[in-house]
């Protein structure tokens, strides 16, 4: 009897709650709303994709995507501006007939109460789809309002709270803000993630309806899912977002472990030279061995000791295959002894790579997640995430083709009795001891950090693995992306603390032989997410930047190295005397790709002696199909082989090359690409170039001294002539603002009916093409980008009587 008192107070404690929500309108007596928008949304079996990636059935949140609930994203929807908002009906996976309702609060409150029913509002009253306990299909559209700029709008799920005919409180409701939700531990609060889809203009929005503190949950976060649209879009906070999963081929783990500091930089271009020459790059599936554990032919990781026994030979899903792809030549360069890496194929689609590495005394000191930031890649994101109960650094990084690659860097510092797992975003950080090492990138944080999950798993199996948190790992302030042009560095910054003011310390080298100087820069910051700077420094080869800012103990530390001026030789062959490296000023053209410094070298010689520019940082090419000819200034006490060559020019003994006579004085050259012929005598095609080669050819008999001189080398697009182009800036136009926003003026020199624009990057590509509007009376032409990132670009307009003309802006 009491039982039966219970359970009828409850329901009607239930009814009297559901009596006080909100409703957008009448529903159905299965609860489907009968004020559903008119035309109802078309879910693809592409958008099926994006969710099933995202989050995939059975495979649990905590384990596969811990960052969407442990790395402080946003999981109310912010509103920057006035919009209507949408919730669409995707999908639901579960057993109980749940209800959706909303409320919201304004962003402004340093406090939001808990909502009361009063001010919950419902938007689908039975959350169950047609042939499951309801008639909702994919595609449902529901308008929940127009709100105001400065609204939060909170999610709350009622579970089970449709009892057959009407809404009820439910057994349970769980909440977008975990602070209201039921459970005791604060990490099993979090019960709803919002997942950014940028490219549709939409957010997904998905629950966990079970309690996470019972033992029946699966923790997959896919038993209700829909998604959020708004009009504008833009008025949705999207920067604390993670985004849907998208599968993108990602690099090999035979391209990692290194980055473009000047220290290196020398370094990794004989490395990256040799390589070609060798052609032993392993970093395609064809030529890879395919990995197996040891653990299989029934070796214990604990007797064993090796790198590879800590790695899985297959995905998340087991049916990814595993091959060898270890950068070996690291071991010369860094202070890695041991290497070993896998890279991850689904069919012949890269997915993902881990790199391990074994170092004595010290932690590896080398980083995928710092290097080339300012060498076309960006790294759109870094936090904390929570990987089987430790702290671990997670990065978001966009290479410079556009690929978008998900990381984890962690290092495990061997004990006798224990193992401790250390990540921090600087190297300075991590105490002496040795060290295993460990980064792994992929096209989905799911495979990452299933990869992850084995690794400390197998940890485990051998002994306790211990770590420690804390709330200040990474930065508040961090360079997004940046670049150095005309004696200045710029710097696109994500602040997402609204610091104030940052203290820049750089430490520059002018040419690969100087010494560093140090500088220090403040600069003040307007507090936006997104912000771009920029410091004078003067010319530079390398440049080593720490960025800091109050309220925060780490500073963001990077680098910058230019392509470097270096010599390949054997020291039985060749006796290097003197190597020195020069600046000279550089001017833009129009028609000329200019490669910055002026090498000296003198010696004997006996065998060969190459030497190279690496055209662009790490290992990019250059892209040259706007241009038909090399050309530079040389003294050579010997003939000289130029070689030219692409980032995938086959075999060395094939290569590209122009033989040109000693010169006792300085003689200018100005060599079209199809003059470089192979081995056979067959006339080059060249798209892109890596490094130029300068290669003095002794007569392997005996030693003779030889010297050599470049100088202003360049790539040019004018093959009217084979004479020295000026560099003449007569030509430069005014163009006002500069920097700018959204579009800027610019000034001609004499009036025209037509007008052209090319823009380039960095690189010497043309990123912008278009004909221009023409005002104030034929001599001013307004120009708006089309797609164009932040940056610093070069353009070159053509007007109606083929006059050209120069200049560059800065893209904010």
């Amino acid at each position: 009897m009491k039982k039966f008192t219970f359970l009828t107070l409850m329901l009607l404690t239930n009814i009297l709650l559901a009596q006080n929500y909100n409703f957008l309108g009448d529903y159905t007596s299965d609860g489907t709303p009968l004020y559903l928008e008119p035309n109802r949304d078309k879910v693809t079996s592409t958008t099926m994709t994006l969710i099933n990636n995202s989050l995939p059935e059975g495979y649990p949140v905590s384990d596969y995507n811990p960052h969407y609930i442990s790395s402080g994203y946003d999981t109310d929807i912010i509103l920057y501006e006035q919009a209507d908002v949408y919730v669409t009906f995707v999908k639901e996976g579960a057993g109980y007939k749940n209800v959706l309702g909303f409320y919201t609060y304004d962003i402004s409150s340093k406090s939001v109460p808990k909502p009361q029913p009063e001010d919950i509002t419902i938007i689908f009253p039975n959350v169950s789809a047609e042939g499951s306990g309801g008639s909702l299909k994919a595609g449902d559209k529901v308008k929940i309002g127009s709100f105001p700029a400065g609204t939060g709008i909170g999610w709350v799920l009622l579970a089970n709270g449709w009892n057959g005919s009407k809404v009820t409180s439910g057994q349970w409701q769980v909440y977008s803000n975990p602070d209201y939700n039921p459970e005791s531990d604060p990490s099993l609060r979090y019960h709803n993630v919002l997942l950014a889809d940028p490219e549709n203009k939409r957010v997904f929005l998905g629950f966990e309806d079970i309690r996470r503190d019972w033992s029946s949950c699966d923790n997959d976060f896919n038993d209700a899912i829909f998604y959020v649209t708004a009009n504008p879009y833009t008025a949705i906070k999207t920067v604390n977002l993670t985004d849907v999963n998208s599968a993108t081929n990602v690099t090999s783990a035979n391209a990692g472990g290194l980055e473009s500091n000047g220290k290196l930089a020398g370094l990794i271009a004989n490395r990256n030279f040799t390589r070609n020459k060798l052609q032993n790059q392993i970093d395609k599936k064809d030529i890879q061995l395919k990995f197996r554990a040891i653990d299989k032919f029934g070796l214990k990781s604990a007797q064993i000791k090796a790198l590879e026994t800590y790695i899985p030979e297959s995905g998340m899903y087991g049916t990814e295959t595993a091959h060898i792809s270890s950068p070996k030549d690291l071991i010369a360069i860094t202070n890695a002894e041991k290497v070993f890496s896998v890279d991850y194929y689904l069919d012949d689609v890269r997915i993902s790579a881990v790199l391990a590495t074994e170092t004595k005394g010290t932690i590896y000191d080398h980083s995928k997640v710092i290097c080339d930031r300012l060498n076309s890649s960006s790294l759109e994101d870094i936090r904390t995430v929570l990987v089987r109960g430790h702290q671990i650094i997670s990065a978001k990084i966009q290479r410079a083709g556009g690929e978008i690659e998900n990381s984890l860097s962690f290092s495990v510092r061997l004990g006798e009795t224990q193992n401790e797992l250390f990540s921090f975003w600087n190297i300075a950080q991590y105490p002496e001891g040795d060290y295993y090492n460990f980064q792994i990138w992929g096209s989905s944080y799911s495979q990452v950090f299933s990869i992850a999950n084995h690794i400390i798993d197998s940890f485990n199996e051998e002994k306790p693995m211990i770590s420690e948190s804390s709330e200040d790992k990474i930065p508040n302030v961090f360079v997004r992306s940046g670049y150095y042009a005309n004696g200045e560095v710029h710097l696109n910054l994500i602040n997402k603390y609204a610091v104030q003011e940052i203290s820049v310390q750089s430490s520059i080298s002018p040419t690969e032989k100087d010494s560093h100087v140090d500088a220090t820069n403040k600069i003040k910051l307007s507090g936006s997410w997104h912000e771009s700077v920029s410091y004078y420094t003067g010319s530079l080869f390398d440049i080593g930047l720490s960025i800091y800012s109050e309220g925060s103990t780490q500073h963001d530390a990077l680098y910058l190295a230019d392509g470097p001026w270096a010599v390949d030789y054997l020291s039985e062959d060749v006796k290097i005397q003197q190597f020195e490296i020069d600046n000279y000023e550089t001017d833009f053209n129009s028609w000329l790709y200019c490669v910055e410094r002026h090498p000296n070298i003198s010696g004997e010689v006996k065998g060969t002696v190459n030497l190279f520019r690496q055209i662009l940082p790490g290992d990019q090419s250059l892209d040259v199909t706007e241009y038909h000819s090399i050309q530079f200034n040389i003294e050579s006490s010997h003939a000289i082989e130029v070689v030219v060559m692409p980032k995938n020019g086959g075999d060395w003994s094939n290569r590209f090359r122009k033989v040109i006579p000693a010169s006792s004085t300085e003689t200018f050259y100005a060599i079209a690409f199809e003059d470089f012929v192979d081995g056979a005598g067959n006339k080059a095609t060249i798209n892109d170039v890596q490094r130029v080669v300068f290669s003095v050819i002794g007569n392997y008999q005996n030693f003779a001294p030889f010297h050599l001189s470049v100088n202003q080398m360049a790539f040019n697009s004018d093959l009217t002539s084979n004479v020295k182009v000026s560099l003449d800036q007569s030509q430069e136009l005014k163009i006002f603002p500069n920097p700018f926003d959204s579009y800027t003026t610019i000034e001609l020199q004499e009036p025209t009916q037509q007008v052209n624009i090319k823009v380039y990057d960095l690189s010497g590509r043309i990123v912008d093409a278009q004909n221009m509007t023409i005002i104030f009376g034929n001599t001013t032409v307004e120009y708006r980008p089309r797609n164009l990132r932040s940056g610093f670009y070069k353009y070159v307009i053509t007007d109606d009587n083929s006059n050209q003309f120069s200049g560059s802006f800065i893209k904010n």
